[in-house]
């Protein structure tokens, strides 16, 4: 059998490598609570029906026709493009909100709790603020 999508072949064992070793953790030291074994059974089927999906995929080339085109339909990039920038102003914003109560609480109770909660999401706006202007430096002089 031939390999049509490496990338999708290697998927496909990630997810059931995944579920089998969720399985055999669920029945290796079982939950006592009834909810939590059904959840962890109903995921484990859920990762192997994807691996099994993904990797019978791999070896059918019409199959891997079929995604290459999903992958590069306009549509599809620009929705991706889209979320993904919605994604990082939200991040954007969560880590502002964090960062400004965690002064606040600082201010006001000088515990290092607070402290902490001002410096890590300060650290890392700083990091996304960093690397958003390389890449904009990188796109500008490519494109």
């Amino acid at each position: 059998m031939k390999i049509y999508n490496k990338k999708g072949l290697l998927l496909g064992i990630f997810w059931m490598v995944l579920a089998l070793w969720s399985i055999i953790h669920d029945f290796g030291s079982p939950n006592p609570n009834t909810l939590v074994q059904i959840r962890d059974s109903v995921l484990s089927v859920f990762l192997l029906l994807m691996g099994v999906t993904a990797f019978w995929r791999a070896f059918s080339k019409k199959a891997t026709k079929e995604d290459i085109l999903e992958e590069q339909d306009e549509r599809n990039c620009w929705i991706k493009y889209k979320s993904q920038s919605r994604v990082l102003n939200i991040a954007y914003g969560i880590l502002f909100v964090c960062m400004v109560f965690g002064m606040i609480g600082f201010k006001m109770t000088a515990h290092m709790v607070w402290f902490s909660l001002f410096v890590i999401p300060g650290f890392l706006l700083g990091l996304f603020l960093v690397i958003e202007i390389f890449v904009k430096l990188y796109y500008e002089k490519h494109e």
